[in-house]
Parts: C-alpha cells; structure tokens; sequence
C-alpha cells in the first residue's frame, strides 16, 4: 500500500511542467502494472476538488474526481487526527501534510508526493517517503518490487 500526496494526482491531471507531468504518469503507471492499492486520507476528497474545479468545469471536475475516488482506498481522519496532531507538533508540518503522513505511519505505508516540504516532515518523524520529482528512480525501483 502506498499514500499518494495530492500534489502528484495534480501534476498527472494538469500539465504545468512536461517532466512532472510524465513522472507521475509513469509512477501512476507502475502502481497500476503491479496492483499497489493507493491509501489516502478522506481529506484528500476535499483537497482534490478544490484544485480540480479552480482549473475545471464543476461537472467535468466532479466526473474526474469520482474516477479517482473509485481506485482509491480511504482511511477516516478520525482515526488520523491524533497521529496528524503528534506529526504536526514534532515537526512543524502543514495541517493537511500531517493527513498524509499520519496515514503512511498508520498503515505501515510509504509516502510519495511531489512536496518536497511534506517529504523532509515524513522523514523527520520517521516515515519512509520519496520526493517523485528528484527520486523517481528510487520510486521505480521501491515499487517495482512490491
């Protein structure tokens, strides 16, 4: 299992940068050639349609959030809360960071995310996590294994 950061969905979704946008095609790829299931908090719904309709039609958006809902795995952020409030009080992480990386130290899952902020939180409280963007070959390497 792996807890995918909301920042690699959006260089998937929208192309800023060619090279971001090819990672985490190859990295959504690699997940689905070997059927790592995604985890996610359930604040990650949140978090997603408000990118997806600054950019989008609320249909359009709406329709393309639902199909990656449906591929996803969702842990409550209840059961997050204390674990988040921990990582965020040792490490001085955003709020919404400490989601993610309360879910990867939860559910013994890696962490990936094209945040290289949230990625230096994960590490500092001990929770193994990549930066896509720099580390895509160690990426490929991890999850080509699983």
């Amino acid at each position: 299992m792996i807890v995918v950061d909301n920042s690699v969905f959006i260089d998937l979704i929208f192309e800023y940068n060619r090279e971001r946008t090819e990672k985490a095609d190859t990295f959504f790829g690699i997940l689905e050639g070997n059927e790592i299931p995604i985890l996610e908090p359930e604040v990650f719904r949140i978090e997603l349609i408000g990118q997806l309709v600054r950019r989008m039609n609320k249909n359009v958006a709406l329709t393309v959030a639902e199909e990656f809902f449906s591929e996803i795995n969702f842990t409550g952020n209840s059961e997050l809360y204390n674990a988040a409030f921990s990582i965020a009080f040792e490490t001085g992480s955003r709020a919404i960071d400490a989601f993610y990386i309360a879910a990867a130290e939860i559910k013994n899952a890696i962490l990936v995310s094209s945040d290289k902020i949230q990625v230096e939180s994960a590490r500092k409280f001990g929770v193994e996590a990549y930066y896509l963007l720099e580390e895509f070959d160690r990426v490929k390497e991890k999850i080509g294994r699983s």
